[in-house]
């Protein structure tokens, strides 16, 4: 972990990071003595004593509430990483002297769980030496998790620009189709050119927490832009991906999905068909530097999914230096796709 997350200890104590965490977190004093099991006077204390010790003010406080400063904003994103790695430090230690597993967190974003296949099942049975919790984790919300060190690492849709402040490998390109009624006029069509899609009303998955995989998704499904109520977002995504695929068998417009996994969700009244041009994200996956040994094994392992042949993912054509990737990684041709995604 950098530096700078840990100059805050050179002067301030975990237990006093955990009591703000509960302040900031409860926005309460008595909830968060409650919770602390602690005196609400020796609580606010102690806060005061942080704040002396930091030279700045970290709450305003109200008569029945408090709110954080800017100071306090920056505080509670570094209390929770360094609490985080805090707690994590003293399980690895237990584990070593145990000489258990080591475990992992790995967040899985919506969709990718489809995609993967049976390499997640792999993760999760364990890979040697580890023990891997895998959990889902809706749309960007993986990359959050990394970053506050809730998750040691996440496999995640294209970012968006300013996401790139953690390190990430891609694992490969997945092809997403249009999915339309049945009847529609352009499902007899072998592939539905972009191009026919302009008037069509277009169903959506939220925008957050989605924002990269969104933009990128609407641009090339409506290159020239969306007219007013041509996007109809369907909210129920985030917890049930299905959800966009019956709005489109109800009849609500047509809607982007996973080429080779909408077709067997098992929704009735839909037609899946391929794009021209097509339509392809990427799957990265991305973690904290620097990486731990463990977490570096877990990455390589992941590496792997794009030439697992029941996975629906194109392999990149150049592996990152920066993380080992076994020698039987090698890329493969798409058993779902007769080529392979553009270079970017």
């Amino acid at each position: 972990m950098p530096g700078p997350f840990y100059g805050v200890l050179d002067v301030v104590e975990l237990r006093q990071l955990r009591y703000f965490l509960a302040v900031a977190e409860e926005q309460q004093f008595a909830r968060a003595a409650a919770r602390l099991h602690v005196a609400a006077p020796s609580l606010s204390q102690q806060i005061q004593a942080l704040e002396k010790e930091l030279r700045v003010t970290l709450f305003v406080r109200g008569p029945r509430s408090v709110d954080l400063t800017p100071a306090g904003g920056v505080l509670l994103v570094r209390a929770r990483i360094i609490l985080s790695e805090a707690d994590r430090a003293r399980q690895d230690v237990r584990t070593a002297g145990d000489a258990q597993p080591e475990q992992l967190g790995l967040r899985v974003g919506t969709m990718a769980d489809g995609v993967l296949g049976g390499r997640l099942r792999a993760v999760a049975l364990g890979i040697p030496g580890l023990a891997v919790t895998v959990a889902l984790s809706p749309g960007d919300d993986g990359i959050e998790a990394v970053r506050q060190a809730r998750a040691d690492a996440a496999v995640v849709w294209s970012r968006a620009p300013g996401q790139r402040d953690l390190e990430g490998a891609v694992l490969g390109a997945v092809p997403f189709g249009v999915v339309l009624p049945h009847g529609h006029p352009l499902a007899v069509e072998h592939q539905v050119r972009v191009s026919r899609l302009s008037d069509e009303t277009v169903v959506m998955f939220p925008r957050q927490p989605f924002a990269g995989v969104w933009d990128r998704t609407l641009d090339h499904l409506l290159p020239g832009g969306s007219k007013p109520g041509q996007v109809v977002v369907e909210p129920d995504l985030v917890n049930a991906p299905e959800a966009m695929l019956r709005a489109v068998a109800g009849g609500a417009g047509i809607a982007p999905a996973v080429f080779g996994v909408a077709e067997h969700v098992g929704v009735p009244g839909i037609e899946v068909r391929p794009l021209d041009p097509g339509l392809w994200l990427q799957l990265e996956v991305v973690w904290r530097a620097p990486a731990r040994p463990a977490v570096r094994r877990l990455v390589s392992f992941l590496l792997q999914t794009a030439t697992d042949p029941d996975a629906l993912i194109h392999a990149p054509v150049s592996r990152p230096q920066s993380v080992p990737t076994p020698s039987e990684a090698e890329p493969r041709k798409s058993r779902h796709r007769r080529s392979g995604p553009p270079e970017e």
